[in-house]
């Protein structure tokens, strides 16, 4: 159970949500960054890689309480 529950946080929230807004976002405003600079997996610098994964955690978790809002709302109304 511990598994699917990370599965799930880690793969879509973090990884699909956060990651891809963030991306979006960017291109949005005029200052396109890379997928790969968005995760930070290829640095040697820790405080950049921790820094982006927080980033898209917060991005994540953002867009997924809204998105589940959206739908009950859509829902029950």
């Amino acid at each position: 159970m511990d598994l699917i529950v990370e599965l799930f946080f880690r793969g879509l929230i973090v990884d699909f949500l956060g990651k891809n807004s963030r991306f979006l976002f960017y291109k949005i405003i005029g200052k396109p960054k890379s997928k790969e600079y968005l995760t930070a997996d290829k640095t040697t610098d820790n405080y950049q890689m921790i820094s982006q994964h927080i980033s898209n955690v917060i991005v994540g978790l953002i867009i997924f309480v809204g998105l589940s809002f959206l739908g009950a709302y859509l829902v029950y109304s």
